[in-house]
């Protein structure tokens, strides 16, 4: 009798490669190493895979729809756009501390595979990084608004708090334990949009820079995880 289809056999593929490519980059990473951390002949790999290009590109997607479905930007509700912005970086932050494989994975596309794969690979990075600006200038926007956030161009000012998120965490990939004191996703957040708030949001952020001694436009990226 035959033996019935794994149902879990993609999804296992598809986390092996995961692991595969974070550690052994995409030149570094065998279709044999894949099959054998999922616990699978190449033959049930290439049942649902034609090949490593293939895999990375299925692993790659699955990851950038799980962060997407866990991001989606919310309304400002009564707090204002102010709470809701902090909040998407916030979660921005916290899926790629919690999950440095999958990051790994945009890494190896934006450096590793730049000049070995063409039209998909361009379309693949620039459509993240268009969704995370796009996600930031319209919470900028909606606090324009609603009177919570003063960003004169909102479209320069997503440039660069999406510029500094992904700057935070390309120090943190490359030497987490010289920086890991100071990733705090609800600290760094709070932080980077402070400096656009208004109003009452904007005076407690000034009161607690100058509570921890900080002058004007200073950022106090000094506290740990563990306190």
């Amino acid at each position: 009798m035959p033996r019935p289809p794994d149902s879990t056999l993609r999804e296992r593929l598809i986390a092996s490669a995961t692991e595969e490519f974070a550690e052994g980059g995409y030149s570094g990473t065998t279709l044999d190493g894949i099959a054998a951390r999922a616990g699978v002949t190449k033959g049930g790999l290439y049942f649902h895979f034609a090949g490593k290009e293939e895999l990375f590109f299925a692993a790659l997607d699955h990851w950038r729809e799980h962060r997407r479905r866990e991001l989606q930007v919310q309304g400002p509700g009564p707090s204002g756009a102010v709470f809701a912005l902090r909040r998407f970086l916030s979660g921005y932050l916290a899926f790629h501390l919690s999950e440095p494989a999958a990051t790994h994975l945009l890494r190896v596309l934006t450096t590793e595979l730049r000049g070995r794969f063409t039209a998909r690979l361009r379309q693949d990075d620039r459509q993240e990084q268009r969704w995370f600006r796009a996600s930031v200038r319209e919470l900028l926007e909606l606090g324009a608004r609603d009177g919570t956030l003063s960003a004169e161009d909102p479209a320069l000012t997503a440039f660069i708090l999406c510029g500094a998120v992904t700057g935070i965490l390309a120090q943190w990939h490359s030497a987490p334990s010289d920086v890991e004191m100071h990733c705090d996703e609800d600290l760094l957040a709070q932080q980077l949009v402070g400096r656009f708030a208004t109003g009452e949001v904007r005076s407690e952020q000034v009161e607690r820079d100058e509570g921890a001694g900080l002058g004007e436009g200073e950022f106090d990226f000094g506290r740990s995880r563990d306190t």
